[in-house]
């Protein structure tokens, strides 16, 4: 008769390879965003978070800001390939009840990265960037001018459509998917980072 542990031997460590790949997967990725959160929390950093295979989702309760702008672009991933997003902008904005969700593939399942902030006291950030490609919400403006772009871009990148500007935005309830968001400082409020099993995107 075998050894228990001749029957169980590879399993085990095989299971133990497995969780040795997740460890190496979760422990960078949570160190990394406590040390980015932690520094542009303190204005010591500014921020930039960019997405690869996955967009990264953002909610909250209540955005406001001013100096908006919205022209269609092109973002490229790290890795190359390109996706046709709206490029908004804002010279400052606060958002109260911050969410920021990212759906990681591992060996052992899909894993959720969630850093959320701004429970008491919004997260706020000056000459905001986002590159996203979906966005919800009730919306209100102020001093809207908008304009048709033509063929040839705003950069040259072969893309029309519609640019506008807005002096003034308020937006309850937004959420938007985004590839790329960068700001000059980003002053964060209440800050938890979780890495959780399974898909627990913010919406």
């Amino acid at each position: 008769m075998n050894d228990i542990r001749e029957i169980v031997g590879p399993a085990v460590r095989r299971s133990g390879r497995r969780w040795r790949r997740f460890w190496l997967l979760a422990v960078p990725a949570v160190a990394a965003a406590g040390a980015v959160l932690v520094g542009v929390a303190q204005g010591a950093l500014a921020a930039s978070v960019a997405a690869s295979g996955n967009a990264f989702k953002v909610s909250g309760d209540r955005l406001e800001g001013d100096g908006f702008t919205v022209m269609p672009g092109l973002n490229t991933e790290p890795g190359g390939k390109q996706h046709v997003v709206m490029v908004v902008t804002a010279r400052q904005a606060k958002l109260r009840n911050l969410c920021v969700s990212l759906l990681l593939p591992t060996p052992l399942g899909k894993m959720t990265v969630v850093v959320k902030a701004g429970t008491t006291r919004p997260v706020q950030a000056t000459n905001l960037s986002v590159h996203a490609d979906q966005a919800f919400g009730d919306i209100q403006l102020t001093q809207v001018d908008a304009q048709a772009l033509s063929g040839a871009g705003a950069s040259g990148d072969g893309l029309g459509g519609l640019t506008g500007s807005v002096s003034h935005l308020v937006a309850v309830n937004p959420k938007f998917t985004g590839w790329h968001g960068a700001a000059g400082s980003f002053t964060l409020h209440d800050v938890s980072v979780q890495v959780k099993p399974g898909d627990h995107e913010c919406f």
